[in-house]
C-alpha cells in the first residue's frame, strides 16, 4: 500500500500500526526511507520481539512498546502525547492505518487490555490529519471481538450510529460463531458492539515510554 501510494506520486506517507505486535516487516522495508513515517504501538516483549523504543531508523521510526495490562487510558495518553503529534509533525500526504484488533482484553495472542473503543477513536483522530487515509486490518484472533471491533471501525469511517444492542439478525451471527477454544463468550460479546471503557491508573512503564519519545518531537531529526 505504501509503495503504491508513492508510485502514484505521493511522497510523504505516515504508517500507523495499532496491532498488538510490532510491524517488523514494514519497519525493515522503510527503516532507511525518511519520507515514510512508521509509528507502531505494540505489546513489549511479545513476538516478533522487535520494535524497541530506542530503534529510530533514520529518525522516521517511532516505536511505542506498551506493558502488558495497558488499558484505554494508557492508550489515550500515548495517542495524545506521541502518536498524533508525530504524525502531524511529519505532514503526511497520505496515512496508512493498520488496525489490528488483537490488543483487546479477550484476544488470546496479547496481554494488552484495551476495549474496542480505542479503534474508532484512533481512526477519527488520525483521519483528521490527512484527507487521504487507508484503513487496513491486521491481527485479531477472537472471532467475536474481531467482528465487533471492525463494525465499530467501519461505523467511525462512515459516520454511522452505533446501536446500544445488536439487532436479532446480528446477534444470531455472533451466536453461530464457533472457535477451537472451549470457552464461550459473554452475553455482552453476543448482544452489543461497544465494550465498556477499560480505564485505570497509569500502568507502570507507560510514562517511561512517553518520556523516552517526547523529546524527539522538538528535535530536528
Amino acid at each position: 500500500a505504501i509503495l503504491s501510494l508513492r508510485a502514484a506520486g505521493l511522497d510523504r506517507i505516515a504508517y500507523v500500526d495499532l496491532d498488538a505486535h510490532h510491524c517488523d516487516g514494514v519497519a525493515a522495508a522503510f527503516a532507511a526511507t525518511p519520507e515514510v513515517l512508521i509509528v507502531s504501538t505494540h505489546e513489549a516483549h511479545r513476538w516478533p520481539f522487535t520494535g524497541a523504543v530506542e530503534d529510530r531508523g533514520v529518525g522516521n521510526m517511532w516505536n511505542v512498546p506498551l506493558p502488558k495490562g495497558a488499558h484505554d487510558d494508557d492508550m489515550a495518553r500515548v495517542m495524545d502525547q506521541i502518536v498524533l503529534p508525530a504524525v502531524e509533525r511529519h505532514r503526511p500526504q497520505a496515512i496508512v492505518l493498520q488496525c489490528g484488533v488483537d490488543a483487546v482484553t479477550e484476544d488470546p495472542l496479547s496481554r494488552l487490555c484495551w476495549s474496542n473503543n480505542v479503534y474508532p477513536q484512533a481512526v477519527a483522530a488520525i483521519r483528521a490529519l490527512s484527507d487521504r487515509i487507508l484503513v487496513l486490518g491486521g491481527g485479531g484472533y477472537n472471532p467475536w471481538t474481531c467482528g465487533r471491533a471492525w463494525a465499530l471501525i467501519w461505523a467511525s469511517i462512515i459516520g454511522a450510529e452505533v446501536p446500544e444492542h445488536l439487532p436479532p439478525k446480528a446477534q444470531a451471527i455472533q451466536r453461530a460463531l464457533t472457535w477451537r477454544r472451549k470457552s464461550r463468550p459473554s452475553e455482552t460479546l453476543l448482544t452489543t458492539l461497544r465494550d465498556t471503557l477499560r480505564r485505570g491508573d497509569p500502568t507502570p512503564g507507560v510514562a517511561e515510554v512517553i518520556a523516552a519519545l517526547k523529546p524527539r518531537l522538538s528535535s530536528t531529526v
